[in-house]
């Protein structure tokens, strides 16, 4: 075993004690390696100040998982994201959708309105992202429509129904995709949207179409 296997031997021993701790934060060969800042970041029984300073030293994913990491304290995660959303900007596309796919809540927030859909779809995906979160997202008079699309499609989220109602109203939802959604509702449903002069009025003829779709098939 290396020199960088020893110290991450020891720092995955979660009672470590301080002293040690001290004494791997103090060896400069030991902080060479990028492994071993973030095993001493993560470490319960690294000094806060230290942990938050090497948390600057990080890579973009190692960040990321620091978020998700509920064994970390607060504060380091709150340190990992802020680093995250400062660097936010010059992610390359297929970083973001990553990020999006693993990062905690706090980055999770400022990434559902990522203008790319593939971003959009990992988000989804993502084992923090909640029903307001998507409903923010489905209801956003920005939300461009491709990304309408990806949460229409979802096999999660298109099925709650706060998620549908924001998706149908919103006037950027392609046509084809508010259609599919209709098509789930019950007569009921799709005659009180009918009967309803607030809202698009594609939608209320897409109702009426398959509402007399039914019937004649009936």
């Amino acid at each position: 075993m290396g020199i960088e296997g020893q110290f991450l031997e020891r720092l995955s021993r979660p009672e470590l004690p301080a002293d040690e701790i001290g004494t791997i934060l103090r060896n400069p060969e030991a902080r060479r390696f990028h492994a071993v800042r973030l095993a001493l970041a993560r470490h319960r029984n690294t000094p806060r100040g230290d942990a938050l300073s090497l948390v600057e030293t990080l890579y973009w994913r190692d960040l990321a998982h620091l978020t998700a990491d509920a064994r970390v304290h607060p504060e380091i995660r709150r340190a990992a994201e802020t680093q995250l959303l400062k660097r936010l900007p010059e992610m390359a596309l297929a970083e973001r959708i990553d990020l999006a796919r693993n990062a905690g809540r706090g980055t999770l927030v400022a990434l559902r309105h990522d203008p790319d859909p593939r971003v959009a779809a990992a988000f989804l995906d993502n084992r923090f992202a909640t029903e307001p979160d998507v409903l923010q997202a489905a209801a956003h008079s920005r939300t461009g429509a491709e990304t309408l699309q990806v949460i229409a499609s979802h096999p999660r989220w298109s099925l709650r129904r706060s998620v549908l109602d924001a998706l149908i109203r919103n006037p950027r939802l392609p046509p084809a995709s508010a259609e599919a959604l209709l098509d789930r509702l019950s007569d009921a449903e799709l005659e009180l949207l009918r009967s309803r002069p607030e809202g698009r009025s594609d939608v209320r003829r897409m109702a009426q179409r398959i509402l007399a779709r039914r019937l004649g098939a009936d």
